[in-house]
């Protein structure tokens, strides 16, 4: 059986989505393909959740990350790699070892020498890159690295109009922007029932408990299964995320989704979202001038939970367009290029 050598990290710092999306691709290839994932020094809550996925972990120093990762490559492997620190250099080094390299982007920054090249971001195509001639690309919601939890698009139903908002800001929401979203929540109406789905990594859970007293039909959840997720997903009337894979994840089970930016990587999937009428991105208008925005966060939020409100017709044009784009069937797609390449 042909083996795959992912390379990925996780942590407070930067959170779990390279890790994530290198996991959903695992779980589309697990039965054609042995697989690793190798990642410097994990936590053991990262290390459960490989483990967990059927990965064996190789665990690098972080003095040496580089070199212990190219000492580990066999020539008959397939790496794929998902990161903000594997520039042109390290993927030559990665290349002449591997027998093909396979790139997970988001910035679009760079030379890139990879074999293949997958960013499921919208609105992305090949000569947005600069790349090697034969580099073969994989763009787009067509190549979404989302859980097979998330690719059953026949099986989740209309949105319940009575529901909770559903409200999840990624893995480690370093700047608690989800008590700022919950203030907005607030503002609206103070009897919502909201589900916050929390990070492994959130900084201050405590703060988030405390706000119970100011909405008291919050739920606080925290390091749910994908399926978990896929049934908070669908009970809920209206979404929250961050502009990233969460929001996507929102689109494929088909909610009306509100999407905030919390990372600069975010701009682009935020541009997508907004212009293909996917989600009512917030603060997408401020992302893109620069400017200083006139109301704060929270008032955004707030304008923008009652726009669904008093205008339904939104959330149905939102629901319409996210079918367009996401069919489930990335896993069909992501095999037959991984078997390609296996040969």
């Amino acid at each position: 059986m042909s083996q795959i050598l992912f390379r990925a990290d996780g942590n407070a710092q930067i959170g779990l989505g390279h890790v994530m999306r290198c996991l959903a691709l695992a779980d589309m290839l697990k039965n054609d393909f042995l697989m690793r994932f190798a990642l410097v020094e994990p936590t053991l809550e990262v290390s459960a959740t490989i483990e967990k996925a059927g990965l064996s972990i190789v665990s690098l120093p972080e003095s040496s990350q580089q070199t212990s990762f190219l000492a580990q490559i066999h020539p008959d492997e397939i790496v794929v790699l998902d990161g903000y620190a594997f520039d042109e250099a390290f993927q030559q080094s990665v290349q002449e070892r591997a027998k093909k390299l396979v790139f997970i982007d988001d910035l679009i920054d760079g030379h890139q020498v990879a074999d293949v090249i997958i960013n499921h971001a919208g609105g992305v195509s090949d000569i947005d890159y600069d790349a090697e001639p034969d580099t073969h690309f994989c763009l787009g919601p067509h190549y979404a690295l989302l859980r097979p939890e998330f690719l059953n698009p026949a099986d989740y139903g209309e949105p319940p109009l009575d529901g909770p908002i559903f409200v999840s800001l990624g893995g480690a929401d370093p700047h608690n922007t989800s008590l700022t979203v919950l203030d907005a929540i607030r503002q609206v109406d103070t009897t919502l029932a909201v589900h916050i789905v929390l990070g492994p990594f959130h900084p201050n859970r405590a703060a988030i408990e405390s706000y119970k007293s100011q909405i008291p039909n919050l739920t606080i959840l925290q390091n749910l299964t994908a399926a978990e997720m896929v049934n908070e997903l669908q009970q809920c009337r209206l979404a929250i995320t961050a502009c990233s894979t969460i929001s996507y994840e929102v689109c494929a089970v088909n909610r009306p989704l509100i999407g905030i930016v919390t990372a600069n990587n975010q701009s682009r999937l935020a541009r997508f979202l907004s212009e293909e009428k996917l989600a009512l991105s917030v603060n997408f208008p401020t992302l893109l001038t620069r400017l200083t925005p006139v109301l704060g966060l929270d008032q955004l939020v707030k304008l923008a939970i009652q726009a669904f409100q008093f205008s339904p017709e939104n959330a149905a044009d939102l629901l319409i367009n996210q079918r367009r784009f996401f069919d489930g069937q990335s896993p069909e797609r992501f095999r037959a290029l991984f078997r390609k390449l296996s040969t």
